[in-house]
């Protein structure tokens, strides 16, 4: 198992490697904030790990194993921070600081589940990119797995996928009444004329605003 620190490690060069170049030393310090010393120490051991490759007075590049480790990292800390910003509204510095706490604990149907959450965001709010998912998949086959709420007959389940609310006060609304990726609903009836659709929700009916029904996606449960 990667510990934590060689995955931050392995994050920092990312960033700073990713538009081309080697990360230096004194940047990696920097964006870690610790001595240049307890760097050169930690890169040693990550080359001897073969996660990168360490030239003196050049500087240090990702070799693809530790490349594909910090994408992944990279991937939920950006998610992370979409998360924060669009949907709890976390303001500044405070953004990137959560992220960093939370990175290295979500799991990867979590990962898989904030994406669709977030509707597929291509950046994070300070304009990078996002990197691709390393599921054996495209987003395109993903997302064509996904229907709204509306689509779904009376008597079928579905697994909550991700909400499309342009709205923030809407989604948060959805969410706080528990439609959180992953969770099962069950259509138990759509009223006629236009009228609301009854669901199961943990154990609970719910009726849902037709237009609503557009705003929550689900994928259909085997």
């Amino acid at each position: 198992m990667v510990s934590e620190i060689t995955e931050q490690y392995l994050k920092i060069i990312y960033n700073l490697t990713e538009e081309g170049g080697a990360a230096k030393t004194t940047e990696i310090a920097a964006a870690l904030g610790v001595a240049p010393a307890s760097v050169t120490e930690m890169l040693h051991k990550l080359a001897e790990q073969r996660y990168i490759s360490h030239t003196p007075y050049k500087g240090v590049i990702l070799r693809p194993k530790g490349k594909r480790i910090a994408c992944k990292i990279a991937r939920r800390h950006r998610l992370l921070e979409r998360f924060l910003a669009d949907i709890v509204g976390t303001k500044g510095k405070s953004i990137h600081e959560q992220a960093c706490k939370m990175e290295h604990a979500i799991t990867d149907e979590a990962e898989k589940n904030l994406c669709r959450l977030l509707n597929r965001p291509k950046t994070c709010p300070g304009g990078r990119n996002i990197p691709k998912c390393q599921r054996p998949i495209t987003c395109e086959k993903c997302a064509s797995w996904d229907v709204p709420l509306s689509a779904i007959k009376e008597g079928e389940k579905a697994i909550v996928s991700h909400l499309v609310a342009q709205d923030q006060d809407e989604l948060c609304s959805m969410l706080a009444m528990g439609f959180v990726p992953g969770s099962e609903v069950k259509v138990e009836k759509r009223v006629p004329m236009g009228g609301p659709i009854i669901v199961s929700l943990r154990g609970t009916k719910i009726a849902i605003a037709r237009d609503r029904g557009d705003v929550l996606h689900v994928v259909r449960a085997a």
